[in-house]
């Protein structure tokens, strides 16, 4: 036999046996995964299921702080990075003009007051001059009527002198129906007499009774004019006696406001810490012009940092509640596990790029930890069942 030939039924021999050798392994794995029983079953890891996003540290209190009023910045009294009290003062603008404005709303209302004391330590004054008025103008009222007899009175003495006259005419003539009555000497000139004086009592009286007729109407006008001066002298006395001038007590309430008003505005030229935390950023400098709502110092208590998401989805906020355990990745710390509790979740959600929504979840860390910062990011994992 050729010795070529020879080796082409050498190759032809191992190939074969190749093959026969990969198609008895593809065989007893056909076989194998036709009776499973027959083999023992590997051991499976069961894998978790969790609602996952992103987010970032913040701090559990915040905020850009500004003045209340407008003005040139003189002073800050602290520096970034340092850790402030509630209500400490942080920084201050230019104080003069507000200072001005409240030494004019102090005199305005210093004036107010000395004119309401003066009003009211010539109040006795006022009332003695109003009571003797009110005096004065009833006396003249009585004297008024003292001064003229009344009409009443005059026709009473008219109607006597008139039945004086009738009597005396009477008497005279029963007497003169007598026989022999008028022989005695002075009887007849008695009862003519009589009658002579009645008749001259009843002239009087009528001449009284006539002159009191016309002086009744102008009586009776100087009545009124005098009755006119009671009324106003009473209502004078009444309007004294309620105090000083209304408006005396309105000035002074008014200024009142102007001091107030101008302390506030005082008082907007300081900045004040409206809760402990640090200072993390001053915006602005020394000369620099402030506005009211202009941010000026950035604010937050670090000592009390969150996590907030950013991406929690829809399906993942059905999926979570308060007081659910969760797990933060910090990226910065090479893959840093943390642990903490859900301990807010969005009523809202906010649109996305791209049309998704995402509902903000604030987590709170179960120890806190100095080596976090404001703003780091972080990789969020909530487990739930399935």
């Amino acid at each position: 036999m050729k010795p070529k030939k020879l080796i082409f039924i050498i190759l032809g021999v191992v190939i074969v046996a190749a093959l026969v050798c990969a198609l008895s392994g593809q065989l007893g794995k056909l076989v194998q995964a036709s009776n499973p029983e027959q083999t023992p079953a590997a051991a499976e890891t069961p894998v978790e299921v969790a609602v996952r996003a992103r987010g970032q540290v913040i701090p559990g209190t915040w905020g850009e702080l500004s003045f209340g009023g407008s003005g040139q910045l003189v002073e800050w009294l602290v520096a970034e990075g340092e850790e402030v009290a509630a209500g400490q003062v942080l920084g201050r603008l230019n104080t003069a003009p507000a200072e001005l404005a409240l030494r004019q709303a102090q005199l305005d209302l210093e004036i107010a007051r000395d004119r309401l004391e003066k009003a009211d330590l010539d109040q006795h004054d006022r009332i003695q001059e109003a009571e003797l008025a009110l005096s004065q103008a009833e006396g003249r009222l009585a004297q008024s009527g003292a001064r003229y007899p009344s009409i009443a009175q005059a026709q009473v003495n008219l109607e006597r002198a008139q039945k004086a006259l009738i009597d005396a005419e009477e008497a005279y003539r029963q007497t003169s129906e007598y026989p022999g009555m008028f022989e005695t000497p002075g009887v007849r000139e008695h009862y003519q007499e009589n009658i002579d004086r009645a008749k001259q009592d009843l002239t009087v009286a009528q001449a009284a009774y006539n002159s009191s007729r016309g002086e009744q109407a102008a009586t009776t006008q100087e009545r009124q004019i005098l009755e006119t001066e009671v009324t106003r002298a009473r209502m004078n006395l009444e309007i004294v006696q309620r105090g000083a001038d209304p408006s005396l007590a309105q000035d002074i309430r008014r200024a009142e406001l102007q001091v107030e008003r101008a302390q506030a505005d005082l008082e907007a030229m300081t900045l004040r810490a409206p809760f402990a935390g640090t200072v993390v950023r001053l915006r602005i400098k020394p000369e620099d012009w402030a506005q009211p709502g202009m941010a000026v110092l950035t604010l937050a208590d670090l000592n009390t940092l969150r996590v907030e998401t950013s991406d929690l989805d829809e399906w993942g906020v059905t999926r979570i509640a308060i007081g659910d355990m969760a797990r933060i990745t910090f990226t910065a710390f090479d893959e840093k596990t943390v642990t903490g509790r859900v301990s807010e979740i969005a009523l809202r959600g906010e649109a996305l790029t791209g049309g998704d929504v995402a509902y903000r979840v604030l987590i709170t860390l179960d120890e806190p930890d100095p080596d976090l910062r404001w703003g780091m990011t972080v990789r969020v994992s909530i487990p739930v069942e399935e």
